[in-house]
């Protein structure tokens, strides 16, 4: 009867879609880089609800500190007493988690624990939008039967770790790095992308990164306004950002590259396969003529594979579509799937120009997404509560809910716990970090249901068989045995044991204060009945059933 209760209110995520249009409010221009004049609340006094939303943006779940003497950086407690921008700051100098391509646990356990317990909460849940960005899928690395070592989980292992490293960089550093590294190689054929046949004869490069990296790691397939809203000609058709041709002459400025080797190949040939160093330019298999790029700019004629690699790139970073692309996806993983054009506008503005005339500077653009009033406040602005927020997707959903729970993962011994939350994720359509296609997970411009227009990028992987999975996971978290056998340890006693009680602190912490009176009577109702059970139990429904109503599963 849980089950068949809860599977009802979670079904009206899908159903309760809005179904009126984004509306516009002006936001307050810049008076100094990465602020703002803030209209929502102050940043340096935050009140707890703005407090837990914020955590929810820029963390893998709020937590508590719990009377510890020094409040984790990543804690209501620590952003209450310190502030949001100081507390974005805390993250930027956190310590780096990484990831072990030879360890024993796979890199799925790996992400997740590092997503519960990490101190760099910001980085992990940047370098996690960027991977769904700039796609490796360690599903497409061959591993090497003649090689020790599991060539997928190197190759992936240190592509994570690049995300990480790079996550508060500079995006055009991220690019080039991204371009050049050997997981990326493979993947998307960038390596041994050659122009040239054993015997001399030229054939055409591949160009699948070529169209790859212009089509999703940049530009987007249509021509944006630097608000992110498209541009269109007088009889309202989108315009493309890239042809056909402008494809084959990027992937004829990226060809001569291979795998690092002590040489470079004869000509026609390769390297093998290595995830240790990025990869080598070789000049005897580039195409080294002239080829017209984006607005006109043409590479230099006899230029090296390192020469017309750098003209690529710094063609498509410099090109006006970039910002509004990678801006306004990064506020749909943190924030929000349908931000406003002034949102969006305001983040590009810093992308362009961080005000030290920089362009690219991540760290910049990350604070202001946070920082933004649409971001901040108790709640979403009034006007935008009807289309605000995104749907939890199946990793965060489990990490919310562990986090939020006192949640820890024990690894002693053979326990692996951080693979039992991979597997719940993976039976909820999202295996992290094995996407199922360069496309990601889902797409960023995937249709809310029923929204009347509104993007829902998460909803691509909601359906009756991934609802049915939320549903048994958050079961499982809360009611099997097999659960703690497993390593995965949370901790109820942090509820209050009153049943109205139970159900404010869960409005408290889990919603902050936003939950509906109809919500509230049918937890109330639901733990005060006589068959609820013992207190325990009574705990475990209400977190059940909060957590899988839509004012949950929608994060606002």
């Amino acid at each position: 009867m849980i089950r068949r209760l809860t599977l009802t209110l979670a079904v009206c995520v899908a159903a309760c879609a809005p179904d009126e249009g984004p509306p516009t409010s002006h936001t307050p221009p810049l008076d100094a880089p990465g602020q703002q004049e803030q209209h929502a609340e102050p940043l340096e006094t935050p009140t707890e609800p703005n407090t837990l939303r914020f955590l929810e943006q820029a963390t893998f779940g709020p937590r508590q500190a719990f009377g510890a003497p020094t409040p984790p950086i990543d804690t209501v407690e620590h952003v209450m007493t310190v502030g949001i921008r100081q507390a974005i700051t805390d993250q930027f100098a956190a310590p780096r988690s990484t990831f072990d391509g030879l360890a024993t646990k796979d890199l799925g356990s790996q992400f997740f624990f590092h997503a519960v317990h990490g101190q760099d909460q910001l980085r992990l849940r940047i370098a996690f939008a960027l991977s769904q960005i700039l796609v490796v899928s360690q599903n497409g690395i061959p591993n090497v039967m003649s090689t020790p070592e599991p060539e997928p989980r190197v190759a992936m292992a240190s592509y994570l770790n690049l995300l990480s490293q790079r996550a508060f960089g500079n995006f055009r550093q991220l690019l080039e790095d991204v371009t050049l590294h050997p997981a990326m190689g493979t993947y998307l054929d960038m390596a041994n992308n050659r122009a040239f046949k054993p015997n001399g004869q030229p054939i055409e490069p591949n160009e699948n990164y070529a169209r790859e990296m212009l089509q999703l790691f940049t530009l987007g397939l249509h021509k944006l306004n630097e608000n992110g809203t498209p541009v269109l000609d007088n009889l309202g058709r989108t315009t493309p950002s890239y042809t056909e041709a402008q494809v084959q002459a990027f992937a004829h400025a990226l060809s001569g590259w291979t795998y690092a080797g002590p040489t470079c190949p004869t000509i026609g040939r390769t390297n093998p396969p290595t995830y240790a160093a990025p990869m080598m330019d070789c000049a005897v298999n580039h195409n080294s003529t002239s080829k017209e790029l984006l607005r006109g700019v043409w590479t230099t004629a006899n230029g090296t594979p390192r020469q017309h690699l750098k003209e690529a790139l710094d063609n498509v970073f410099d090109d006006p579509n970039l910002p509004p692309f990678i801006c306004k996806q990064l506020i749909q993983h943190l924030v929000t799937s349908n931000p406003s054009p002034e949102y969006v506008q305001d983040v590009v503005n810093i992308f362009k120009n961080n005000g030290s005339d920089v362009r690219g500077d991540l760290r910049a653009v990350i604070r202001r997404i946070l920082q933004h009033d649409e971001a901040r406040g108790p709640v979403p602005p009034a006007a935008q509560v009807a289309t605000f927020g995104h749907l939890r997707s199946p990793a965060l959903h489990v990490t919310t809910l562990v986090r939020g729970l006192k949640g820890t993962l024990d690894t002693t011994g053979t326990l692996d716990p951080g693979a039992k939350l991979s597997s719940w994720s993976q039976s909820m359509g999202q295996y992290v970090p094995q996407p199922p296609s360069v496309f990601s997970y889902y797409p960023p411009n995937a249709p809310a249901p029923g929204g009347g227009g509104l993007l829902g990028p998460e909803f691509a992987i909601l359906d009756t068989a991934t609802v049915t999975a939320r549903a048994n996971v958050t079961h499982d978290l809360l009611f099997a045995a097999a659960t703690a056998n497993a390593g995965v340890l949370i901790d109820l006693d942090i509820l209050p044991v009153n049943s109205s009680d139970t159900v404010q602190w869960l409005n408290r912490y889990f919603l902050h204060g936003t939950m509906s009176p109809e919500l509230r009577d049918i937890v109330l109702n639901a733990i005060s009945h006589p068959d609820a059970g013992d207190t325990l139990r009574r705990k475990k429904l209400a977190v059940y059933l909060t957590s899988l109503a839509p004012e949950f599963q929608i994060q606002r």
